[in-house]
């Protein structure tokens, strides 16, 4: 079944950097940063990978002024990391991060699941959260369109997190999704296929939100999160950079 093209943002007030317009030309500073910053989440430049301050200046074709200071701030997000007299490399994905990050995003997403059925949605909201739920095109969650489902299901999350009309912990929420994306992205190269019982999942969390039952909600929400934990690092561990890495007794 086919989702939707339109895009409900109306009351969307953080949005995950996903579905943020990029920053005018003039800026170009936010400019370096942003591309950089997308470069890393989409894989196009894949964790590990080196470069330096000059070779994206020249990429870019701006001054190494916006480029330098673009770096410094990925550096602070903990996106790269510099090398002495060799630039900068893309950080790692490591297993305990990500186990921290799903434990976090579960933390927070469960509880704006429960302040949004608290609260309630507007029928537009509640109409495009319908809309979003069902998503398993050809059985996997890769394939041709994936980019435009990817964007769809951050439509969703978004939705949920601002519901909670607490600006604090929507923003948190919508942070901890860009924290994710990039490991999320990593895992769906990995395992692409549609998990059974994943648009189950996102039925009874929209249900449960409609319904305007909080404590279902956050049950539904922690569930919802808990499959994806697993599927992420199933993914994760039975790559061949894992399963082929030395094990070490403990020191």
């Amino acid at each position: 079944m086919s989702i939707a093209v339109r895009c409900y943002r109306a009351t969307v007030r953080y949005e995950p950097d996903l579905l943020r317009e990029p920053p005018p030309a003039d800026r170009l500073m936010e400019t370096a940063y942003r591309r950089l910053k997308r470069s890393i989440i989409e894989l196009r430049r894949p964790p590990g990978t080196q470069f330096s301050e000059q070779a994206v200046a020249r990429e870019f074709g701006l001054s190494k002024t916006p480029v330098r200071e673009a770096l410094a701030r990925l550096h602070r997000d903990g996106l790269v990391t510099p090398q002495p007299r060799a630039g900068y490399v893309v950080s790692a994905v490591t297993l305990s991060d990500v186990g921290d990050l799903c434990a976090m995003r579960s933390l927070l997403q469960s509880e704006t699941a429960s302040l949004t059925a608290r609260h309630g949605l507007s029928a537009a909201e509640a109409d495009r959260l319908q809309e979003l739920c069902v998503d398993d095109e050809d059985g996997q969650l890769g394939g041709p369109r994936f980019e435009e489902r990817f964007r769809h299901n951050y439509e969703f999350e978004s939705i949920i997190a601002n519901g909670c009309r607490n600006a604090r912990l929507a923003a948190a929420a919508v942070d901890a999704l860009d924290e994710i994306e990039r490991v999320v992205r990593l895992a769906l190269k990995l395992d692409p296929s549609m998990p059974p019982g994943r648009i189950d999942e996102r039925r009874a969390l929209v249900d449960a939100i409609v319904a305007r039952e909080p404590d279902t909600a956050r049950a539904a929400m922690a569930r919802r999160t808990a499959s994806a934990q697993r599927e992420i690092i199933g993914a994760l561990t039975a790559s061949a950079a894992v399963t082929s890495a030395p094990i070490a007794l403990p020191l």
